[in-house]
């Protein structure tokens, strides 16, 4: 047993030198001697099969992008780790936020105006809203609007654009991203729109 592992050391320690001299073998190599064992720890949090295949996705690519801070790594296989628990974490993150800053967009649609500037604050952010939606492609467009307009589940979504509730939710994740991007590239235009959305894009 001692020798095995000294022989698996051994083999790591060389795939980490021939990495950092930018062998794409070498690196191939590493991806399928551990990619399952990455994948299931992301899995064991997250629970869904096409979010974790992206995280392993964004694992092995950011060692790839950073291999030259493997020459101070004493432990490729922990380093693998570390970095894999910190984009979970960042997934988590991210989707606090994207939650909590739809929510207010939600909430933001049916709050009275009272004031003249608060009909202009609204005006304005429901123009921008709209261009933002507009510019989806289609499929993601219907999804957003069938989910925020007709208030639809996924499985009546999945049935009546006929396509599976994994890709509606893919469609979803998308149209979600592409608004909260065109409202981040527009909010500096837009000096009336509330303190609270620059929050969400610092």
């Amino acid at each position: 047993m001692l020798q095995v592992d000294e022989q698996n050391i051994h083999e790591d320690n060389l795939l980490q030198e021939q990495i950092v001299a930018g062998s794409e073998l070498a690196f191939n190599r590493l991806y399928h001697k551990t990619n399952k064992n990455i994948y299931n720890v992301v899995m064991t949090y997250v629970k869904n099969e096409h979010i974790a295949i992206e995280l392993v996705q964004q694992v092995y690519i950011k060692l790839w992008n950073n291999r030259q801070k493997l020459k101070e790594v004493r432990c490729l296989k922990d380093y693998l780790f570390v970095i894999t628990k910190n984009l979970t974490l960042d997934h988590f993150k991210k989707i606090t936020v994207e939650a909590k800053f739809l929510a207010e967009l939600m909430l933001r649609e049916n709050e009275p105006v009272n004031t003249t500037a608060e009909k202009i604050e609204q005006i304005e952010y429901e123009e921008l809203l709209s261009n933002a939606i507009r510019q989806l492609p289609p499929q993601q467009k219907e999804a957003w609007l069938l989910i925020n307009e007709q208030e639809l589940s996924y499985a009546e979504i999945a049935a009546k654009m006929n396509i599976s509730k994994l890709t509606v939710k893919r469609h979803l994740e998308l149209s979600r991203k592409r608004v909260r991007e065109y409202l981040r590239s527009h909010l500096q235009t837009l000096v009336t729109l509330p303190a609270f959305l620059f929050l969400f894009f610092r």
